[in-house]
């Protein structure tokens, strides 16, 4: 009886030592071929990451913890930033970076899968093989036009999860995919991503500057010298002051010392008719 016991103990070490080998021979050959496929396309390739898996928080990424990143292909699309990489043995997502952010989350998703675990995704509806969700039914409403009817009735069922964060459209794919899968994700993203430019944009703060006041452009404002008190005379009115007063009296006194010379001069260089007084005109 011992040597039974012995004798499978034995079996399914070496068993468990097969499938570590086949296991650890999988992964090997999954980052030689992601590898390969990156330089294809001439991208970069790192073996893992622990920095671009805090980016995202929805879609597939909130159904796993904290892991790190593998087999992580970083590239450029249209001069976007572009990443591809493996969750463990979870899934495989490409994420592509858009100019212009939201913040209407929008999810389409293969029917049968779960549905989002975020307290903040409606139901919007279904729209052929998959259904819709989203932060903002209105404008998901309004996003889902004809052209994005054909896009989830003709995109690949490699693309398990659709989403977008922010600055970012995301897709999930099984981590069994293969390199034609991961073309084929390229695309869906690609179009994916421009379907969603139709969603309101983040506001933008716009600077306030402060009222400029009355006076010439981009000249500073100066404030004015300070005057001496006026000095109150008796007999004025408020508001009016002895300078004002000492001004128009000079100018009255001037006025009236220039009246009488007038007179004076007239009456010397007058010539006097006869009959009236003149001596010289008496017969």
């Amino acid at each position: 009886m011992v040597p039974f016991w012995f004798s499978l103990s034995a079996l399914c070490f070496a068993s468990a030592a097969v499938l570590l080998y086949v296991d650890i021979d999988r992964r090997r050959g999954r980052g030689r071929r992601r590898r390969s496929w990156a330089r294809s396309h001439g991208f970069d390739y790192e073996p893992e990451s622990a920095e671009i898996i805090s980016r995202w928080k929805r879609g597939v990424m909130s159904t796993v913890g904290d892991i790190i990143a593998h087999n992580v292909v970083l590239g450029q699309i249209r001069g976007e930033a572009v990443y591809i990489f493996d969750l463990e043995d979870v899934a495989t997502v490409i994420a592509l970076h858009r100019k212009i952010g939201t913040n209407v989350v929008m999810d389409l998703r293969l029917k049968g899968l779960k549905e989002p675990r975020e307290n903040d995704m409606w139901l919007l509806g279904a729209i052929g093989p998959r259904m819709v969700y989203s932060t903002n039914l209105d404008a998901a409403r309004r996003a889902c036009d004809r052209r994005m009817v054909t896009f989830a009735h003709t995109a690949p069922d490699c693309a398990e999860i659709m989403w977008n964060e922010q600055n970012w459209t995301l897709v999930s794919m099984p981590i069994t995919s293969t390199r034609a899968e991961w073309d084929e994700g390229l695309r869906a993203v690609r179009q994916f991503n421009d379907l969603l430019r139709v969603l309101p944009p983040v506001p933008t703060a716009i600077p306030q500057t402060p009222p400029r006041r009355n006076g010439s452009l981009g000249r500073p404002m100066v404030p004015p010298a300070e005057l001496p008190p006026s000095r109150s005379v008796p007999g004025l009115p408020p508001g009016r002051s002895e300078g004002r007063s000492e001004g128009r009296s000079e100018a009255r006194s001037e006025a009236r010392s220039e009246a009488p010379s007038e007179g004076h001069s007239e009456a010397t260089t007058r010539i006097p008719e006869p009959g009236l007084g003149d001596p010289a005109a008496a017969p």
